[in-house]
């Protein structure tokens, strides 16, 4: 009897994976097609420059079109009354930086248009015009930087940024080339271009005309035939059958995987099977590979019910339920003769509004449903997920769609399979994740189960009829997650048993791992490291920033006194001083403050007409910015010193010829090696950034660069701190049997775990930080260097023994 049991279950799981690979197969078709249809279409858009033959034949041209260009202007300045071919063209490119930069113009809008095989006229009016938008660009950079970085976010294409209207609302006006112009400029560039070898000039017949036509040279067909294909992204969804278990770096995660378990970074692309993951071969990664098996053993419910829920929202476009409609706005018909000023105003601002949500919402609207068509296949079964990590060791699940990592809407779609039963604490614990998800997360503990025993009928009512009782929990911060705790709730009291998670994040994560690697007490308090009630770093920046704004507003100058009211009558809010406070350790700067106070202004006034964007949201934005930047920069100065550190030990230890090394507390080598890239890269601004290489191609050979390591030095040290506990917890769990779910420093777990997950969570976290990690980390570079580090970020006096002890660390 047991034998056969042990048959039939064999037979069911070759059954599945016979069913996922089928699955995978067709997630890689699927992928294959829309790549080949993404490529026709930069075809078809005069977009050839981006596709891998038109990276291949710049790379190969542009120092030759740049000597040859280079030559001219010399021999220009040297002699100008010299008579030469269209030398009335040479004094357009005054404003160009370069010839590198006139050079990166010319021959991308010479290979946008390369297969289109264009009369010579209709070529060069395509080689001037692209001259004139440039310049105009240019301009417009110098004298409104924000502006620009606005409205290319808003999804204005270069071009179109670039016109006479546009420019003119932007008080930037510049004087049209005329047609002779833009020919002069466009056959000047064509005698360079010709002597490249990649196109030729050549006569046809047609009728009574022999026209000029420019064409590829063979030497350039040749070059296209022999690109190879180039590589994409599949995109896969949650598994039907269990994950293969990493034994070492290769032969697990999905089915057939031939991946490595470490994604390096790109500039190592090219090594990624030999040295970019030697220093992995040598490690003891066992900790890693049993704590990543573990997270992929875990079998999660697809909930048919909360997925029809959803596709029924999602396609009868119910308000505050997703990021935006299934369908975009109309936009309005044009007015007609003599519309008064009011009128055009309101029609302006409704056309605004529909261009940017086509524009900014597009990708989301293909992200959620393809989300939800995925799902829809999965509803009611069981899933797996599988598991890789990248060079930090953080691990990231390999299943793009139906994803516990994914956002509100996806996480919400799976429980747990396994259904445990649920006593009268871990029912608190549901109510008290509940609570947090309606939008009580920052009270405290006994106020949200509070909360939650006030309301168990009424999430009961929500989880029987979601449709019909909407007002329930559409409102909540996290509406998905928030109606999966309600069915959490009625499962339990019909059941008493569920496999609804409970969910705990740290607060603050980034400011408190370097707090308690600096043993502030300042920062760790506000973080949350310690002492009795919660704290929030943000609401306090904000309310600091308030304060300054009240100041400006009573004795300020006139001009100070207008922008504060501004942004006291629309409130400073915790969410609007998060993500400068968030990106400050990583290397947020005043100027992406800047961008993002813009975004968040103009999304509260609506349409502001482009000739008012600048006095309306640009300057009240960089008045705001340098407030909070500030205030920012005072209230997490020990975390922002350490960053300045880590970039002069990085410079130091480079300098010398070596890599950064270490090992974090999970026993994973940290290896920072990033190499001077072998590129010129020309920045333009028609184009964007243009490189002759690309840089995951730098050699191996290249010397090791500080410049490009101290980019992302930062983000790095802190979140191998973070994986590093993540991967400590997870292996603890093993041990208690805890099955458990991680987005990075957030973990979920079943209610009947959720107390002593909650205990283990703070103990680990004490345990991880109570020795002195920077001390170890100096001795150990410099032991592996024999470089002498620069003197460390003065400590504070925060007893490592009190590190963790607070109950609202994570919540």
């Amino acid at each position: 009897m047991v034998v056969n049991t042990r048959f039939s279950e064999l037979q069911d799981i070759q059954t599945l994976e016979q069913e996922q690979l089928a699955r995978q197969l067709r997630a890689e078709k699927r992928a294959e097609e829309t790549h080949k249809s993404n490529e026709r279409k930069l075809k078809e858009i005069g977009k050839e420059s981006a596709l891998i033959y038109g990276r291949k034949l710049y790379g190969l041209l542009i120092d030759d079109l740049s000597t040859r260009l280079n030559k001219t202007f010399i021999e220009f300045v040297e002699n100008p009354d010299k008579a030469r071919f269209h030398g009335a063209a040479i004094p357009f490119f005054d404003p160009f930086k370069s010839p590198e930069h006139v050079a990166t113009i010319a021959l991308v809008a010479t290979l946008d248009q390369l297969s289109r095989r264009q009369r010579i006229a209709t070529f060069c009016q395509g080689l001037g015009a692209a001259v004139e938008k440039e310049i105009r660009l240019m301009r417009l950079a110098n004298k409104s930087p924000v502006e620009l970085r606005h409205l290319m976010k808003q999804g204005l294409s270069r071009n179109k940024i670039s016109t006479m209207e546009i420019m003119r609302k932007m008080g930037c006006p510049v004087l049209p080339f005329n047609d002779l112009s833009r020919l002069h400029i466009g056959q000047f560039l064509l005698d360079h271009i010709v002597h490249t070898g990649l196109i030729k000039v050549i006569t046809r017949k047609i009728g009574r005309t022999t026209p000029k036509f420019v064409i590829p040279t063979d030497h350039a067909e040749k070059v296209i035939k022999s690109c190879p294909p180039s590589t994409y992204k599949v995109a896969y969804s949650a598994m039907v059958s269990p994950p293969v278990p990493w034994p070492g770096l290769y032969g697990g995660g999905r089915l057939g995987n031939e991946e490595s378990f470490v994604r390096v970074p790109i500039h190592d692309a090219e090594e990624k099977e030999t040295t970019a993951i030697e220093h992995y071969r040598q490690a003891d990664l066992t900790k890693t590979f049993v704590a990543t098996n573990h997270l992929q053993s875990v079998g999660l419910h697809a909930k048919g019910g909360l997925i029809k829920c959803q596709r029924n929202t999602w396609d009868n476009g119910t308000e505050a339920l997703w990021p935006c409609a299934k369908v975009p706005l109309d936009v309005p018909e044009r007015l007609g003769k003599d519309p008064t000023k009011e009128d055009l105003k309101i029609r302006n601002r409704q056309a605004s509004r529909a261009h940017r949500d086509r524009e900014q919402n597009r990708p989301q609207r293909i992200k959620i449903e393809r989300s939800l068509q995925e799902a829809e296949a999965l509803a009611d079964r069981t899933v797996y997920q599988a598991y890789h990590a990248d060079f930090r060791s953080r691990l990231y699940t390999s299943n793009k769609y139906v994803s516990s990592q994914g956002p509100d809407y996806e996480k919400a779609m799976l429980d747990f399979a396994e259904k445990l039963p649920v006593n009268d604490e871990a029912f608190d614990w549901l109510l008290k994740g509940a609570a947090g998800h309606y939008g009580h997360g920052r009270k405290s503990w006994d106020e949200r189960l509070s909360w939650g025993r006030k309301n168990i009928d009424l999430m009961k009512a929500a989880a029987e009829d979601p449709l019909g009782r909407l007002e329930l929990w559409r409102n909540a911060n996290d509406p998905w997650q928030f109606l999966q705790a309600c069915e959490g709730v009625k499962e339990v009291l019909e059941t008493g048993k569920t496999g609804c998670p409970v969910r705990f994040d740290q607060t603050t994560s980034g400011c408190g791992i370097l707090a308690a690697l600096l043993r502030s007490e300042k920062v760790g308090r506000e973080c949350n490291l310690f002492g009795d009630e919660r704290r929030d770093l943000y609401t306090l920046v904000a309310e600091k920033v308030t304060e300054r704004l009240i100041k400006d507003l009573q004795f300020g100058e006139p001009r100070e006194k207008a922008l504060a009211e501004i942004w006291l009558q629309k409130g400073i809010t915790r969410s609007l001083c998060k993500q400068p406070i968030l990106a400050a350790p990583y290397g947020g700067s005043y100027l992406s403050l800047c961008d993002s106070l813009v975004e968040r202004l103009d999304e509260h006034l609506g349409y502001v007409p482009l000739e008012n964007f600048t006095y309306e949201v640009a300057i009240p934005a960089k008045y705001l910015a340098s407030h909070l930047w500030d205030e920012t920069k005072m209230r997490i100065k020990p975390c922002l010193d350490l960053k300045k550190w880590l970039h002069k030990v990085t410079r130091k230890v480079m300098k010398h010829g070596h890599a950064l090394e270490w090992t974090t507390q999970s026993g994973w080598p940290m290896k920072i090696a990033d190499r001077e890239p072998q590129i010129k890269r020309i920045q333009t601004m028609l184009f964007g950034k243009h490189s002759t290489m690309n840089i995951k191609d730098q050699p191996k050979d290249a010397p090791l660069c500080a410049t490009q390591a101290n980019k992302g030095i930062a983000a790095n040290f802190t979140h191998c701190f973070d994986s590093a506990f993540c991967v400590n917890f997870v292996y603890k769990a093993v041990d208690q049997n805890i099955q458990v779910l991680t987005n990075h420093d957030c973990f979920a777990v079943h209610a009947a775990n959720a107390g002593v997950t909650h205990k283990t969570l703070h103990d680990t976290f004490n345990e991880l930080y109570a020795p002195n990690w920077l001390l170890g980390f100096v001795d150990e570079v410099q032991m592996k260097t024999g470089v002498s580090l620069p003197d460390m970020p003065k400590q504070g006096s925060l007893d490592p023994r009190l590190i963790g002890t607070n109950p609202y660390l994570f919540s």
